[in-house]
């Protein structure tokens, strides 16, 4: 570790050039620090945050493939370079991204394994299925193994009958596995593609991951009730760009994208904690640029991808740093061309 002196704009809502030193452990101070090494660039970010990642997941010619922990670890080794210096890890097959740390990587927040019941979750990434009767069981068993949330799969579509997305546990049952999970020091994210969101707020979980048929008074009960909502507008949005699309299924989105764009500015108006999060399918800069083009200010956008996912998570106070010469703000692809990137206190680029 060293220290660090920059001379510049403070990211996502400063406006006015300051100098400053940061010390090893992460300290900002007003006065030089000795021997501290002058960072490039005129824009400076307590680093990127991906609130909803799968570093163990891929890409095969069917759909979604799981990875072993080597893949895993050069993704994360690759995000960190990029300036992601937080990830929370929506789930991996079999938990297997649990215990992964290390100079050069990302700060990681698992959450274990899929909770998922039979035929109700990709089957790739599923691996043992977890019927109703076991789901509190083994929402606990994933923190014991450490992860610090657990992601419970809420509604998803009936892959042996060919239905659409539905409930796949009992609500009362989820507010029981919400319960021990909180008692035991966990947060739970939910996997939510229908209109059930307030449902599960109601329930207790923390975050909405998706959020595909939010409404308004959803919104409203997340605002009550402190949960995070993390859109993964790239992952949600990409099959636009299927020339194979159906009609109907473009009007859906279609129509998703519009309640989308009204419920954002809201959701931030109420103080929801809107992370940015690229799922499986898409990356940060595309995620803040959607977010800005769905109605949030650029500089909300640059925060749901950093401070707002820090502070949420609980990563505020760090030694990350990223730089950058020209304003994110101002065009989110500029956020693929740090200066310098700092995490954990090492310098990376």
């Amino acid at each position: 570790m060293t220290a660090w002196a920059f001379d510049g704009i403070e990211l996502p809502f400063g406006n006015a050039r300051r100098q400053w030193w940061i010390s090893e452990t992460g300290s900002v101070h007003d006065r030089p620090v000795p021997g501290a090494e002058t960072l490039p660039g005129r824009y400076l970010l307590a680093g990127l945050a991906d609130a909803h990642a799968h570093p163990a997941v891929g890409h095969g010619p069917s759909g979604p493939v799981a990875l072993g922990r080597a893949a895993a670890l050069d993704s994360l080794r690759a995000w960190a370079r990029s300036g992601i210096t937080l990830v929370r890890d929506a789930g991996s097959p079999r938990g297997i991204t649990l215990g992964l740390e290390g100079e050069g990587l990302p700060v990681l927040h698992a959450a274990g394994r899929f909770l998922a019941p039979p035929g109700r979750y990709f089957p790739e990434l599923l691996g043992d299925p977890v019927p109703g009767p076991d789901l509190v069981a083994c929402g606990l068993a994933e923190l014991g193994r450490g992860a610090t949330w657990v992601k419970v799969i809420a509604d998803f579509p009936d892959l042996a009958a060919g239905t659409g997305a539905e409930p796949t546990y009992p609500i009362d049952l989820i507010a029981e596995l919400t319960a021990a999970v909180h008692q035991a020091g966990g947060r739970v994210a939910a996997h939510s593609t229908t209109a059930r969101a307030a449902e599960l707020v109601a329930a207790g979980v923390d975050s909405i991951e998706h959020g595909t048929e939010l409404d308004e008074a959803a919104v409203r009960e997340m605002a009550a009730r402190g949960a995070a909502w993390t859109p993964t507008l790239g992952a949600m949005l990409a099959a636009f760009d299927d020339p194979g699309l159906p009609a109907e299924g473009r009007r859906y989105l279609e129509e998703a994208r519009e309640r989308l764009r009204a419920l954002l500015p809201l959701a931030v108006s109420l103080g929801v904690p809107v992370l940015a999060g690229s799922d499986a399918a898409g990356s940060i800069p595309q995620e803040v640029a959607l977010l800005a083009r769905l109605g949030l200010q650029p500089a909300e956008a640059l925060a749901a991808a950093s401070t707002w996912a820090r502070d949420y998570l609980g990563a505020a106070a760090t030694s990350d740093i990223v730089t950058y010469h020209h304003d994110p703000r101002d065009d989110p692809d500029e956020l693929t061309r740090p200066a310098a990137v700092i995490a954990g206190g090492t310098r990376l680029t």
